[in-house]
């Protein structure tokens, strides 16, 4: 799967989720003049309520039917252990965090009739744009990302950033960072060294190379067992996670390691993300004085 359909896909998610939610009031709520919010996370809430107002108002102008109902959202108190649990009380109680299943099948997802398929192609193609992909870039991960310049999401980052193609460009390559960081930790012999000694210490529960790998084991074999074994079984993976994670310290040096690298990438990343961030003080005065 090329990783422009994947990025289309989650783009897909996110435009049917923020049409559904709404956006803020417009120049005409009566509203006092704002200034640009101080927090990120409000900033972010600013850009995408514009962003979603200026692609509703695109898709009306297409006459384009819009979503009516909601996408569901993640489970809240989730936590992430992006280089293996450290926190053998949580896992004691939560295992690896994963659901467990009544070992009964789960119905098939019912497959959309034509009329519908047709109405959601429709509307794939009004947001993300239709033919060959003109605009292109390679992350940091070495993915290519590819997208259209003449959909309704297009149209909205012109006029949100004043420059789309570089809005792509740059906050493709802005969000890959993390993922790159990451991925070198994970190729870092300093890292792969400690994988290996959690390895070890981990063999006498289960043999497993990594975290993911013992993950893994728990689901084919939770698969014939009844719920309160799979959950016991869970736990009890979970917590030889944990503490060999500990004793290793691989989750330590998994973050020392992010640190250093994500620290080398925004540094020879740091042209790409200066001019992120003026396309973003752009879209937020935008916001501002259009009252978004």
């Amino acid at each position: 799967m090329r990783a422009s359909r994947i990025v289309s896909t989650v783009a897909l998610s996110m435009c049917v989720a923020g049409l559904v939610g709404g956006c803020a009031g417009g120049a005409g709520s009566g509203a006092a003049v704002r200034s640009v919010p101080r927090t990120a996370q409000a900033q972010d809430d600013l850009l995408k309520s514009a962003q979603t107002e200026l692609v509703q108002r695109c898709l009306t102008d297409r006459k384009i039917p819009t979503p009516t109902s909601a996408e569901p959202q993640p489970a809240d108190g989730q936590r992430q252990f992006p280089y293996g649990i450290d926190d053998p009380v949580w896992a004691a109680e939560h295992g690896f965090g994963i659901a467990v299943g009544t070992g009964r099948s789960r119905p098939a997802t019912p497959k959309l009739d034509r009329t519908a398929a047709a109405r959601q192609q429709r509307l794939a193609d009004a947001l993300f744009g239709t033919g060959r992909r003109e605009l292109s870039t390679r992350t940091a991960t070495g993915f290519v990302v590819r997208a259209n310049s003449d959909g309704c999401l297009a149209e909205a980052q012109r006029v949100l950033y004043g420059d789309q193609a570089a809005w792509f460009r740059t906050d493709v390559t802005v969000n890959n960072l993390a993922a790159a960081a990451h991925q070198r930790v994970t190729r870092d012999p300093a890292y792969r060294a400690a994988l290996a000694r959690w390895s070890r210490c981990v063999a006498p529960v289960h043999k497993a190379e990594d975290p993911a790998e013992l993950r893994a084991a728990w689901q084919r074999q939770a698969r014939d067992l009844g719920r309160r074994q799979a959950t016991a079984l869970q736990r009890r993976y979970a917590l030889a996670e944990a503490r060999c994670v500990r004793s290793t310290d691989l989750a330590a040096t998994g973050t020392q390691l992010e640190r250093r690298h994500t620290a080398e990438l925004r540094a020879r990343y740091a042209d790409q993300i200066d001019e992120h961030r003026r396309l973003r003080d752009h879209g937020l005065r935008y916001a501002v004085r259009h009252g978004r």
